[in-house]
């Protein structure tokens, strides 16, 4: 039960962090918010409003930490059975320090930013313009 709370708990940071994800930049003649995620998009960088805010999109979000929280649950599995003193102990203070700094950044994400929560992007290259938007897709790794 641990270890699954704690790939959860990490999953949750790593995925509002938006450390590995596609960035989609959609070339139009106004003001665009890009939108982030991987594998699934999950959120928009700002709104029109201001800088501090954003929409959060919960059926990517929720996707994307299901994804995450399995990859990871699966480290945190390897961990465990490394039956070695100095490699066991090691992980399981790596993983309580991820744990600490993933609560630090759930933390920071509901106090700081403004998020505004959609339950979907409703195909945010279709439903906004009549013709279709030419969006590039980028990888980002800590960007």
């Amino acid at each position: 039960m641990k270890k699954i709370l704690a790939s959860l708990l990490i999953a949750i940071g790593f995925t509002l962090t938006n450390c590995i994800s596609f960035e989609y930049v959609c070339e139009i003649d106004e003001r665009w918010p890009d939108f982030y995620g991987f594998p699934f998009v999950q959120s928009t960088d700002s709104t029109w409003v201001f800088s501090m805010s954003g929409n959060l999109f919960i059926k990517g979000f929720i996707g994307n930490v299901l994804f995450w929280s399995l990859f990871i649950y699966a480290l945190i599995y390897f961990l465990d059975r490394i039956k070695q003193g100095g490699f066991r102990i090691l992980g399981k203070v790596i993983i309580i320090a991820l744990c600490a700094l993933s609560l630090l950044v759930i933390y920071f994400e509901i106090v700081v930013f403004d998020w505004t929560l959609q339950w979907d992007h409703d195909n945010f290259k279709m439903n906004y313009y009549q013709q279709d938007l030419d969006c590039m897709r980028t990888f980002k790794f800590f960007d």
